[in-house]
């Protein structure tokens, strides 16, 4: 930590994510963190890993409080500044990464002064690095900086279709999971390419994460899941489901999952409870029809890491509570853009009282 007091205008820059400003005799902690932990610098390195040859996206998040305690002071600071900048700089010809000037978007992440946008291409296997860095330009000249390296571990990714193994059955899917999981790091990225068949077993994922991607035939038969599904993962990777149906008997939980779990384009229909998100679990859905369930998404995780606070251009058509939040790991809104609940019995039933952004979802 490091604190200045100067009449004129100067840089204060200590090469690391806080700086301690004064400005009209108040003292402002400016620091980049973690939006579960704002009022404490984040580490001077933030490590990464994807995938080669894909591009990534990820915000770093500026906040601006006072020094003398746990207050957020965004608003009574940027009166004082007159832009905020951003640049990154890497030698590493193997990393391609830029950084979008900095915004302000409270709606996404409350309480923060600025977020810029990190946009990254590895082209290369193994650590790469990159520095950022924020400037805070201030009406009266002076400028703050502050400084936080990118590191990023690039890894392989592996695809598997029906091509390379069977996948028939849930027996058959359990046993290419047990290769995967012989075969790969647990680090590296796996896609498996499911073909437009009906699972009629259960499924359980526990142990190294993969992402699985359904398809749809001539004939309009999607991948369908007709027994329940159960994901136990301590990674903190993002599992991707897609394009995928869980089509239930009308009872039991479709997607039942303690890890971290993104839904696009999948169907969950005819369950007790639709999906199911608990202990360590955090759960995101777009472009999903939840209908004809009890409880079409029950949220009760003690504990989670927020991959994604919205929920948009869903459809909750039919259930008897479309939306269950018993349990949600943050206190972050959760926004439902161009969703639609419409003929549930409840639409939400918010037990934890999260904070929710619904200005742009249809209730009918």
């Amino acid at each position: 930590m490091s604190r200045w007091r100067n009449s004129r205008p100067n840089v204060f820059d200590n090469g690391g994510t806080e700086v301690i400003y004064t400005a009209q005799g108040v003292d402002y902690q400016l620091c980049i963190a973690r939006a579960d932990d704002p009022f404490t610098p984040a580490n001077r390195e933030r490590y990464n890993d994807g995938a080669i040859e894909e591009n990534y996206r990820y915000p770093v998040l500026l906040y601006t409080n006072l020094a003398d305690g746990e207050t957020f002071a965004a608003e009574t600071f940027l009166e004082q500044v007159d832009s905020i900048t951003a640049e990154v700089s890497s030698l590493d010809e193997q990393l391609q990464m830029t950084c979008a000037q900095p915004v302000r978007n409270t709606d996404y992440v409350p309480n923060t002064a600025a977020i810029v946008y990190i946009n990254c291409l590895i082209t290369g296997l193994g650590r790469h690095s990159a520095e950022l860095t924020i400037s805070i330009h201030m009406k009266n000249g002076d400028v703050i900086r502050l400084h936080q390296t990118q590191v990023v571990d690039g890894y392989m990714t592996y695809h598997y279709t029906a091509d390379d193994a069977p996948m028939d059955t849930a027996a058959d899917l359990q046993a290419l999971l047990a290769r995967i999981a012989r075969t790969t790091s647990a680090e590296e990225q796996v896609n498996i390419y499911l073909p437009p068949v009906t699972y009629t077993q259960p499924l359980e994922l526990d142990g190294r994460p993969v992402n699985f991607i359904g398809s749809e035939d001539a004939a309009g038969n999607r991948t369908t899941f007709a027994a329940p599904v159960s994901i136990t993962m301590h990674s903190g990777s993002v599992l991707v489901w897609e394009n995928i149906d869980f089509a239930g008997p009308g009872s039991g939980t479709g997607l039942s999952l303690s890890a971290r779990v993104h839904l696009w384009n999948c169907r969950i229909a005819g369950w007790e409870t639709g999906v199911l998100a608990h202990t360590n679990a955090w759960i995101n859905a777009d472009d999903c029809v939840f209908e004809d369930n009890s409880v079409g998404l029950h949220f009760n995780a003690e504990n989670g890491s927020p991959s994604d606070t919205g929920y948009a251009e869903n459809v909750f058509r039919n259930n008897g509570t479309a939306l269950l939040l018993e349990r949600v790991p943050t206190d972050l809104s959760l926004k439902f853009p161009g969703s639609r609940f419409t003929g549930n019995t409840a639409d939400i039933d918010n037990r934890c009282n999260q904070p929710l952004e619904l200005s742009s979802t249809v209730f009918e």
